[in-house]
């Protein structure tokens, strides 16, 4: 899909309102960039976070987080976060998706989806630890995508897991990727590829772990 193609998807895509999750008030506002680049094919950038922050360390994430007082509103804390972080200039923004509450904080993910151009990331040692790739074509016509049952207000709802190479897209993350695979993919008239579950569980501390292992 062409920019141009993804800014209509999203702008004809229905935001939801998703409520706090239980135990949580998710008020704390974070804004978070969802890089496209489209060489040599479309993907999806992620990164692992640094090991030793003092929050969310070690976790697949995108490049993001808290307002400063001197960002104009939650897209220039995106912008800001994304250009500190991975040495982002110039992105395109082509729309939002879902303010996303998080389990393992009181933090909202506000996510804009932006088209990056063909320049090098200069990811800073300090906060990432990995910059990680998910081609759009995964997302729209792979396999199954594994799912872990997570009941809440009476109704269990699948909740998204993305293996990338040896480590886990869950959670918060993972259901904004989910989301721009449903917005895309209903713009092109078809299903998203079905979450299917049985493979990871619920682990400590929010975590995710294999069955059986």
């Amino acid at each position: 899909m062409s920019p141009d193609e993804i800014a209509a998807a999203l702008a004809a895509w229905p935001l939801r309102d998703i409520p706090a999750l239980p135990g949580r008030r998710n008020d704390r506002p974070a804004g978070v960039l969802v890089p496209i680049v489209w060489a040599p094919e479309p993907e999806v950038l992620l990164i692992a976070r640094a090991p030793h922050l003092r929050e969310h360390a070690g976790e697949i994430a995108f490049p993001g987080g808290k307002p400063d007082a001197a960002d104009q509103d939650i897209a220039a804390t995106a912008l800001r976060e994304a250009a500190e972080e991975l040495g982002i200039t110039g992105p395109r923004l082509l729309g939002r998706l879902s303010a996303m509450p998080l389990f393992t904080s009181d933090h909202r993910l506000f996510p804009l989806v932006a088209a990056l151009p063909d320049a090098a990331l200069q990811p800073d040692p300090g906060e990432v630890a990995a910059v990680l790739r998910v081609p759009l074509r995964r997302l729209l016509h792979g396999p199954p995508v594994d799912a872990i049952p997570f009941p809440w207000d009476g109704v269990v709802h699948p909740s998204p897991v993305f293996p990338i190479g040896e480590r886990l897209c869950y959670g918060a993350t993972a259901h904004v990727l989910w989301e721009l695979a449903e917005a895309l993919c209903a713009a092109r008239g078809h299903a998203p590829p079905p979450l299917v579950s049985g493979r990871y569980t619920w682990g400590v501390r929010g975590g995710v772990s294999r069955v059986g292992g």
